[in-house]
């Protein structure tokens, strides 16, 4: 128990020590509730007040794709879109009338195909701060995505290159192409991917809809929350792999139980970090929403909870890589799309309905949803009661998974 405290006792000095870590666990969800406080008008609502200009010099099905991404949800509310020439584009960024110009090269979806290096130039009015940095990073968002996609399915997009270029391609190879990429996505969840919490639906009391007054950063602030948990647990899950390349994790396998005190150690050190986050970030959130500060108790309950949970899934995933950088590279693609879908970046009742379902059976989807019914929709605090028994089952079923592979991990 000694080497426990010991262990935590150590994370903690090494979290304070390292004071950049620690910030960035609360800068990044703190800017972009900035961002979308700022971009919210008085009544709370977001509107379209920037111009998206859009070059599309290849005219192809993957370049409608990417441009699509600008029309549909959310995106669409911040900016108007507009269809331009090259010519036309630099005039109208030149005299300052637009927020962004997104220009896609010719050749960009063969290019694409056949794993070539392909440009998608980005003009921001430098007048402007908010709107051309969100256009950025969806931009960003959307080549990181691309660049996945490659990736995994390199194969199968020759192939689908050979049938729109118009060569011959047979049923047989058509079928085969479509069961790779079945088992390719198979393996990636089985992977990638824990059990996940399953939501257990229960019969509550019709209650009458009260008149919705609440702003946007009402609907936003959870999903914060929410956003700064994915980064410092994928900061926690890191740190072991730190310790390995010391050599500590190797030299507590000689130790009786030394393992398991080092873990439980590292767990109780991010109880302290999520607790951290859950009052600073909260307290900040419910002085500016003007809301009551003794909710600042259920809210880092809640984050202590959710970050166990995360926090172990982000575990499990890490100490089943092969080596420190796949682990980094791993977790950080999971980041943004748990985000993206777990209602971190847009609300669940901002979201497609079809995208909400599948967010909401994620492990930091349900948790975030199971809070939003105390928080937004102001029912009952007992509610909480069914979603934190199955947090806590999933968070000791992952502590024996996660100390099972620990030994192992260690000796690799």
């Amino acid at each position: 128990m000694s080497f426990t405290k010991t262990v935590t006792r150590n994370s903690i000095k090494k979290l304070f020590n390292e004071k950049w870590q620690l910030a960035m666990f609360l800068i990044i969800p703190i800017m972009m509730g900035g961002l979308f406080s700022l971009i919210s008008g008085p009544g709370g609502q977001p509107k379209p007040i920037g111009t998206l200009l859009i070059t599309d010099n290849d005219d192809s099905i993957l370049s409608q794709l990417l441009i699509g991404g600008f029309g549909q949800g959310p995106m669409a509310e911040m900016f108007i879109s507009k269809k331009v020439t090259s010519v036309d584009g630099q005039k109208i960024m030149g005299d300052g009338e637009a927020s962004v110009w997104l220009e896609i090269e010719k050749g960009f979806a063969q290019n694409y195909l056949d794993n070539k290096p392909t440009t998608i130039k980005l003009v921001k009015n430098p007048s402007q701060n908010i709107l051309p940095q969100i256009a950025e990073t969806a931009v960003n968002l959307l080549a990181d995505g691309g660049h996945y996609v490659q990736v995994l399915f390199s194969n199968e997009l020759q192939q689908f290159n050979n049938l729109i270029s118009g060569n011959s391609v047979s049923d047989a190879q058509i079928a085969v192409m479509s069961v790779q990429i079945k088992n390719t996505i198979e393996n990636l969840e089985n992977q990638l991917f824990p059990a996940q919490i399953k939501a257990v639906k229960k019969k509550t009391e019709t209650i009458v809809k009260k008149t919705n007054s609440k702003s946007f950063m009402y609907y936003m602030f959870p999903g914060i929350l929410f956003m700064s948990l994915l980064f410092s647990s994928q900061g926690v899950a890191l740190e072991f792999w730190s310790d390995k390349s010391q050599g500590i994790s190797r030299r507590l396998l000689s130790s009786p139980s030394g393992l398991t005190q080092y873990l439980n150690g590292k767990l109780i050190a991010s109880i302290f970090v999520y607790a951290l986050i859950a009052l600073i970030i909260g307290s900040l959130g419910l002085l500016m929403l003007q809301l009551p500060l003794s909710n600042i108790l259920v809210i880092i309950f809640w984050l202590m909870l959710s970050g166990l949970v995360l926090g172990s899934m982000m575990l499990f995933v890490s100490l089943l890589m092969p080596s420190q950088k796949s682990a980094s590279v791993v977790t950080s693609a999971m980041v943004f799309p748990l985000m993206m879908l777990g209602g971190s970046f847009f609300p669940f009742d901002t979201m497609p309905k079809w995208m909400a379902a599948i967010g909401q059976f994620l492990p930091n989807g349900y948790l975030l949803h199971s809070f939003n019914q105390w928080f937004i929709h102001d029912i009952a605090l007992a509610s909480l009661l069914v979603p934190a028994g199955l947090a806590l089952l999933f968070i000791v079923i992952m502590w024996f998974v996660n100390k099972s592979l620990l030994p192992k991990f260690a000796r690799s």
